[in-house]
């Protein structure tokens, strides 16, 4: 699908391509500015002049360039004014396009066609007229670029910011900081809600732009999460940053707690983190980059592990099917590219125990209740065994024993299975963990035990 879109939009000189496949994005070409590499394989940019102000936006980490870029989306069209060059004004426009159509809705969209129409579909003879200069932009003349024209201003919804469909149904704005969002909780949500005081604290990350079109599955998912005793903190985000989010905005006690003895893992940590028990994320993808990725798989996972692992709290993908209705989840269950997206993806991070929430009903998204019920009730039960001491915690240990009676059970290739659990077992008494009186027996002493309990 993806080659055969690339050959046929290649006869469209002007082509603006948005949160796309990798390959389809790198066949943007908006007059002078385009996005399709070098023959060296070198990724196409922005001029020089452009990357420098680029380089001003972002934390200067590798993980945050996309962040850093969204970031720049807002005043990026008014800072390229100033900057000499046809591709400069060209990205300009694009960038400008693209925030609109990032805004979303469709007053967004319409201005983002209007503006696009204006500046390369014009009337060659009147842009002429207007001092415009010739853009090459489609065949038969007609591309003149016109100046700037006057455009309506953006509807805007916060790029980051917290979601509560009671909110929404006041229409009240989207607070932008979890302290603002739990103050409004407290002052006019707690008591509606009738949480229990030890209820689990848990972020939930949703996709913006399902905020935006006001996706149903968003308000119930809240409602349900309340209803089953979780607190939820949602969250919502582009997709792209969060890695961010969890990392500057979240904390834990287990973070805390090595903070006070002086060991800082994360060092963008916000004043006002909010203390999380966990994390659930309903937009699938990886971590770092979310659908539009940001650097190579390995070091992906690598920054997330390190992050959440400075968290150190459950990390839970659970999300509707955004590419697979619900008829042919029930008929056939998750197809092949929705289980990456939502499984194998996450799991590289570190993510467990995931959870489909709902799918596609014609183009909205609806959950299946219950599938949120069980998600509740996992997580409560992720949070209660955290906060029970570690001696009072059982722990199963399964070892391998195909086929049975013939003494397999206990062994492994290029693994020495005794000498292994017995150091499990010592780390997990170290722990604090319950292994019995007196002292360990040793590895082979076990799976000998076992062994006999075959016959």
């Amino acid at each position: 699908q993806v080659e055969w879109l690339q050959a046929a939009v290649a006869k469209i000189p002007t082509r603006f391509v948005f949160e796309s496949a990798l390959e389809l994005m790198s066949t943007t070409s908006v007059g002078s500015f385009d996005m399709k590499p070098s023959p060296d394989g070198t990724k196409a940019g922005p001029p020089p002049a452009v990357k420098a102000v680029l380089a001003k936006f972002g934390s200067g980490k590798e993980e945050d360039k996309l962040v850093g870029y969204l970031s720049f989306l807002k005043i990026g069209p008014a800072l390229l004014r100033f900057v000499p060059g046809r591709k400069a004004r060209d990205l300009r426009n694009w960038l400008t396009v693209y925030g609109y159509w990032n805004q979303g809705g469709r007053e967004n969209v319409e201005e983002a066609f209007a503006y696009v129409a204006q500046q390369y579909l014009s009337d060659p003879a009147t842009a002429a007229g207007a001092g415009a200069e010739s853009s090459g932009g489609l065949p038969g003349g007609v591309g003149a670029l016109k100046p700037s024209p006057a455009i309506k201003p953006m509807i805007e919804t916060p790029a980051l910011g917290l979601y509560h469909p009671d909110l929404e149904r006041a229409g009240k704005p989207y607070p932008t900081t979890v302290k603002a969002y739990m103050e409004w909780y407290k002052a006019e949500r707690a008591a509606a809600a009738g949480l229990p005081t030890d209820a689990p604290t848990v972020a939930v990350l949703l996709y913006r732009k399902h905020v935006i079109t006001k996706q149903p599955y968003l308000g119930d998912l809240v409602h349900a999460l309340e209803e089953s005793g979780v607190m939820p903190v949602p969250i919502f985000i582009n997709g792209v940053e969060a890695h961010t989010v969890v990392r500057d905005m979240l904390t834990t006690d287990h973070e805390q707690a090595r903070r006070a003895a002086g060991v800082r893992d994360i060092d963008s940590l916000k004043p006002g983190a909010a203390l999380v028990d966990a994390v659930v994320s309903t937009v699938g993808f990886p971590l770092v980059g979310g659908p539009a990725g940001s650097m190579e798989a390995g070091r992906q996972a690598e920054v997330a592990q390190a992050i959440l692992s400075a968290k150190n709290v459950p990390y839970i993908v659970a999300a509707p099917l955004l590419i697979q209705d619900i008829a042919s989840w029930q008929k056939s269950g998750i197809g092949g590219l929705q289980s990456v997206i939502l499984y194998a993806l996450p799991e590289l991070d570190g993510a467990i125990d995931t959870v489909p929430l709902g799918g596609l009903v014609g183009d909205d998204i609806y959950l299946t209740r219950e599938r949120v019920y069980a998600l509740a009730d996992r997580l409560t039960k992720w949070v209660s065994l955290r906060r029970k001491r570690a001696a009072e915690r059982t722990v199963a240990v399964m070892l391998y024993g195909f086929p049975p009676g013939v003494g397999a059970t206990g062994t492994a290739a290029l693994l020495n299975v005794p000498r292994s659990l017995e150091a499990m077992l010592r780390a997990l008494q170290n722990e604090g963990y319950d292994v019995g009186p007196g002292p360990l027996p040793s590895g082979e002493a076990m799976v000998g035990a076992l062994r006999e309990l075959e016959q």
